[in-house]
């Protein structure tokens, strides 16, 4: 399968229910941004425990790119080095 390059999708959520909205972009093979900054410990939690379940299901990686901030990559899909600019200028990826 050959690598191809997306558009990272952000999500900060609030709550745990925002949990189906960074699967089904996963599912549709986008990267996500999942910005856990603003939420609660307990939410904080229980989205980290989500993603690695995604991430180990569908095959994917998973990675902290800034402090409550994670990287969810599915498998042959890669984050273009412009992307990764994009997303350092918003404080959401430190090289």
């Amino acid at each position: 399968t050959p690598i191809q390059t997306a558009k990272v999708h952000v999500v900060a959520p609030s709550d745990f229910k925002d949990a189906q909205e960074v699967g089904d972009r996963f599912k549709g093979n986008q990267p996500v941004i999942v910005n856990l900054s603003d939420a609660s410990d307990d939410v904080r939690r229980r989205l980290i425990d989500f993603c690695s379940g995604l991430i180990y299901g569908l095959t994917g990686n998973m990675e902290r790119v800034a402090k409550n901030v994670f990287l969810l990559t599915p498998a042959n899909v890669e984050v273009s080095a412009e992307e990764k600019r994009r997303l350092q200028e918003r404080g959401l990826y430190r090289s």
